[in-house]
């Protein structure tokens, strides 16, 4: 039988059609508005998270300016998306971190003690100095009003081109010292992925030396290039009681559309001055020119690691002293049995210096660390320990004053079969009081082939405080917490031992006496709002001496952020609702409490707290 004119079936198809067109339309308005916002809250997280490593690469080049050697720091140039299974995301944001062409700092001054005190020529840090700075740019798609981040001279601020706001204070001068670090190379860095930058000392630093203005001149002034000089007349002032209190700004010179010189004035008739030369990206070959250091004692230069020394890594002490590492004449391979497995690393001064002060980094955290970070020689030697963390390749350096040395480390694993316990430690309350219970938290993972269990066990002062039995799969971790609780006459520094029967860690830890000033209570919480932050508060008090002050430092992955001292009298004294802003969204920071009386005696108190 056939029906003409039955169109039941039209209406199927025409609702089918009209759902599939809602679809599509909802999926056009979704790529259209919720990527992109999506898209800028990412763009935004990544720039606030980079500003944080562009600090700590202001820090490395201070530092090597300061302590001279090498030090290693990663910028993570542009983000990702995350993946959609419904949407197309448009190409990874990029960022390009680079110098900005030479340019020069001018100290018009003259040297004015006496030459015959220093070994160099200190009328080399006087005159002009050849340096660069740094930019940050990143090239979002949707962030569009991201600033170019600086660094200038050890001053890192953002640039909104209308607007510069800081992100650390200007080291340039401070407390009656001019201390130049003249950044040298060329460096040119694009892309989306993470790039490593290696600050390393070239020339000096210099001991202070005393300056004067020159004859004819009534001050001492610093001239400065800068792309921003509102940043920097907002931080050092257009007075002597502004800013930085003993300068002033006093004028600014357009060289041309991008970059102009700063003119400085110091008020104070004598200053000293401190000159290193870094190098970065292409940064040229090591001279002398800086190295001005006092003429010593032979007694200084056999005592104190005051004196003028190489320390360089002894590789063949490194081969024989370890089963697994071999070497060659510049570099080495550790064949790990898994992560957390350690090799011991040699460094050696010469000539022979006891109490040299060494200190050691690492390329990459995540393929090797080192521990301890520091150490003094002992008849010119000392030692640290490689921890594998992956297979790769990491570059181990060591520094001590003005001089360093590094090492590239290949680092395989064996493929050990059966359990394999890794440990690291992660935190300690330390110090703690007597008859406080300490904390040691550490991380355990199986990098074995089998699952295991191990009993995980904290030795302090040559005894065994606590243990605890885990169980792990392989390549599964966990993270335990052992605990000491002290008694009056634990007193002391102590190594912190945490291991297990395939691998161990250690931390420094203190029990301090109950005499002096003491913490009561210190808590931190999250501090969400615009400004994201950390709120704190605290109470003290002494038994004995008047209460002095309170000082609350922050600071992440062992650098300072920022810092809060309170003048306190009396018997007892708190605070609450205190509070560090403008801090990265997430990040964990580490605050630590010092209360001091007037005597001196003091207490410290510690927290981990994440910004939010």
């Amino acid at each position: 039988m056939e029906f003409r004119g039955d169109e039941r079936a039209v209406t199927v198809q025409i609702g089918a059609v009209l759902l599939l067109a809602i679809v599509f339309a909802a999926l056009a308005l979704y790529q259209l508005n919720a990527v992109p916002a999506e898209n800028e809250r990412v763009e935004f997280a990544h720039n606030q998270a980079v500003h944080d490593e562009l600090q700590e690469l202001r820090n490395a080049i201070r530092n090597v300016g300061t302590d001279g050697g090498t030090e290693s720091t990663a910028v993570t140039l542009g983000t990702q998306y995350p993946s959609r299974a419904v949407a197309a995301n448009p190409p990874a944001p990029p960022g390009r971190l680079e110098t900005t062409g030479t340019a020069t700092i001018s100290i018009d001054a003259r040297f004015s003690g006496d030459a015959s005190e220093y070994d160099g020529d200190p009328a080399n840090l006087t005159g002009d100095h050849e340096t660069t700075t740094l930019a940050y740019t990143p090239d979002y798609g949707e962030y569009g009003s991201a600033p170019t981040t600086r660094i200038e001279h050890g001053f890192a601020f953002n640039d909104f081109g209308d607007a510069q706001v800081s992100l650390t204070a200007q080291p340039l001068l401070s407390d009656g010292t001019i201390r130049l670090v003249a950044l040298e190379g060329e460096l040119s860095r694009s892309g989306s992925g993470a790039v490593t930058i290696d600050p390393t000392a070239l020339s000096g630093p210099s001991d202070a030396v005393p300056i004067e203005p020159e004859n004819g001149s009534d001050s001492v002034t610093v001239t400065i290039p800068t792309a921003a000089p509102t940043a920097w007349n907002d931080t050092i002032g257009a007075t002597f009681d502004d800013g930085e209190s003993g300068a002033r700004v006093t004028g600014y010179n357009a060289t041309d559309a991008a970059r102009g010189s700063l003119t400085i004035e110091l008020a104070e008739a004598e200053y000293d001055l401190q000159v290193a030369r870094v190098g970065i990206g292409d940064g040229g070959a090591r001279t002398a020119a800086y190295d001005v250091e006092k003429t010593r004692t032979e007694s200084e230069t056999t005592g104190g690691g005051s004196g003028a020394y190489d320390v360089e890594w002894d590789l063949n002490r490194i081969d024989a002293e370890n089963d697994r590492v071999s070497c060659t004449a510049d570099r080495c391979t550790f064949d790990a049995a898994g992560a957390g497995d350690t090799a011991t690393m040699v460094v050696e001064t010469d000539p022979s210096i006891d109490d040299a002060t060494v200190e050691y980094a690492v390329s990459d955290r995540d393929t090797g660390r080192v521990d301890p970070g520091s150490g003094s020689t002992r008849d010119g030697v000392h030692r640290t320990n490689l921890e594998a963390r992956s297979e790769g390749e990491v570059t181990a350096f060591a520094s001590s004053g003005g001089n360093g040395d590094r090492v590239p480390i290949d680092i395989t694993f064996a493929g050990a079969s059966g359990p394999f316990f890794a440990v690291a430690t992660e935190w300690t309350n330390s110090p703690v009081s007597e008859g406080e219970t300490l904390s040691v938290t550490a991380t355990v993972e199986n990098t074995g082939s089998d699952a295991g269990t191990r009993d995980i066990a904290l030795d302090i002062g040559g005894q065994r405080r606590d243990a605890t039995a885990v169980s792990l799969g392989a390549g599964e971790s966990t993270r335990v917490t052992l605990e000491w609780a002290t008694t009056d006459g634990d007193a002391g520094e102590y190594a912190a031992v945490v291991a297990s029967a395939d691998s161990d860690a250690t931390v420094g830890v203190t029990v301090e006496s109950v005499a002096g000033p003491t913490v009561d209570s210190f808590t931190s919480e999250q501090r969400p709002g615009n400004n994201v932050g950390i709120r704190y508060g605290w109470s003290v008090s002494s038994g004995a001496a008047e209460l002095d002050a309170v000082t609350v430092a922050l600071s992440r992955d062992g650098t300072t952020v920022d810092e809060r001292t309170t003048a306190v009298g009396g018997g007892t004294a708190s605070a609450k609702n205190e509070e560090f802003s403008d801090l990265g969204n997430g990040r964990e920071y580490t605050l630590e409490l010092t209360v001091s009386d007037v005597e001196g005696n003091s207490q410290i108190a510690t927290r981990r707290q994440v910004a939010g």
